[in-house]
């Protein structure tokens, strides 16, 4: 019985300690507020799904918003809308998730622009190649 309760109280523990998972700066284009979250939180090698939030001035839907996304030189693939959350969906291949990087390509009436987010912490590569 003793067991049971330590092997309980650590899992209680270990399921209230904080979140140790690095998450990369909001970026701006136009006026769309725009991170990502990975799924799972903590990226590996291998397939990742990608969730890109976007936002407008605190709207969540964007009609007629175009995102695609793309790690590094693999080719840039549509991410697909969440219903109306302004969530765009996408699984990419992950190499090395220290040295990668997101590409997220926007279009939006015309209009085109490009953001590049680092998967790791120290990764210096967050500006157009």
């Amino acid at each position: 019985m003793k067991y049971k309760v330590s092997v309980l109280l650590c899992l209680l523990l270990s399921a209230c300690s904080s979140s140790s998972t690095w998450t990369a700066p909001e970026q701006t284009w136009e006026n769309f507020s725009v991170h990502f979250e990975t799924r799972p939180e903590v990226l590996q090698k291998g397939m990742n799904e990608f969730l890109i939030f976007v936002n407008r001035e605190g709207k969540k839907h964007i009609p007629d918003l175009l995102v695609k996304i793309q790690i590094d030189l693999d080719g840039m693939q549509q991410a697909m809308p969440d219903g109306a959350l302004g969530i765009y969906r996408r699984a990419l291949y992950v190499h090395d998730e220290k040295t990668d990087r997101l590409h997220v390509h926007l279009a939006y009436h015309g209009k085109e622009g490009d953001l590049f987010f680092a998967l790791a912490p120290d990764v210096k590569k967050t500006t157009a190649p």
